[in-house]
């Protein structure tokens, strides 16, 4: 008797379901992400226990600005060459050139019409930054932190 072959990959019809992850039809007001904390670098649970999402427009862009800002570019097969920013190279780049990784880095995202790096301080091994970032459906202002991995 010849052993049946099965497959570890379930066949799944999916020809019942609409444009799967197509978001570039939806109106910018109404798109969301999933919240992260960056500093315990996990996702924000609402009350039930389940990843929360994020609540309006200017919370979706801020959110899409940290997760561009804190993915160090090129490390990550998944993303392609304009996601990210070059954080590991920072400590030995004038501030000139950090700020523009930072500008270039949030403008390539298609949400993103504008990004303006307004204050930048470097204090020993951390870094701070203010950022004004006009979105496609609203403008929104920013501090972002790091220690350590920026220098």
């Amino acid at each position: 008797m010849a052993d049946k072959l099965i497959s570890l990959f379930p066949e799944m019809d999916f020809s019942d379901i609409d444009d799967i992850g197509n978001i570039e039809g939806i109106p910018s007001e109404q798109k969301w992400t999933y919240v992260i904390d960056f500093e315990k670098r996990c996702l924000v649970l609402d009350d039930d226990g389940r990843p929360k999402k994020t609540k309006g427009y200017k919370e979706y862009l801020i959110q899409t600005a940290m997760r561009i800002l804190n993915t160090e570019r090129f490390q990550y097969i998944i993303f392609d060459e304009d996601i990210g920013v070059e954080k590991s190279e920072w400590s030995g780049w004038e501030d000139i050139e950090v700020k523009r990784d930072a500008e270039e880095a949030l403008e390539a995202h298609t949400e993103i019409e504008k990004a303006e790096v307004l204050h930048m301080e470097r204090i020993g091994n951390k870094m701070r930054m203010s950022i004004r970032i006009i979105g496609v459906s609203a403008t929104v202002e920013m501090e972002v932190k790091w220690s350590n991995e920026a220098g």
